[in-house]
């Protein structure tokens, strides 16, 4: 499997501050590409965090949940797994303090459900070895 080739897609929206598992992440925007294939209409989100790209998921419109996901490492793209991103919300005391996202912390503290606005020392992005599953 190789990653979509993102020069043969259109782009179809931009959602700045996007929401992952229903936490709105200021900084993240997810660029979303479409195209025809085969009577069918293929699609590819792109994640990037400040700028900085994150994760690719791609399938077909319709679809209930991702084909392929692929993370954004300092090496380059990693090997497309199957499925949707692994997204893991972190709370503490009731509150959202970070998502992780494939391996990418982010992270801050300002209250349920909503992440810090984008600015010094508000939010910081960790990274960490992604450790993988066979």
């Amino acid at each position: 499997m190789r990653l979509p080739d993102l020069r043969a897609y259109q782009v179809h929206k931009v959602i700045d501050d996007i929401d992952l598992e229903g936490v709105v992440v200021p900084g993240l925007r997810g660029t979303f590409h479409r195209r025809p294939r085969d009577g069918r209409v293929e699609t590819v989100g792109l994640y990037a965090y400040r700028g900085a790209e994150l994760f690719m998921a791609w399938g077909f419109v319709g679809e209930a949940h991702c084909r392929y996901t692929a993370y954004r490492s300092d090496d380059g793209w990693t090997s497309p797994e199957l499925g949707c991103p692994a997204i893991r919300i972190i709370r503490a005391n009731g509150h959202v303090r970070g998502v992780d996202v494939g391996g990418h912390i982010l992270t801050g503290h300002r209250g349920p459900g909503r992440l810090a606005a984008a600015g010094l020392g508000e939010c910081e992005e960790r990274t960490r070895a992604r450790v993988p599953v066979s």
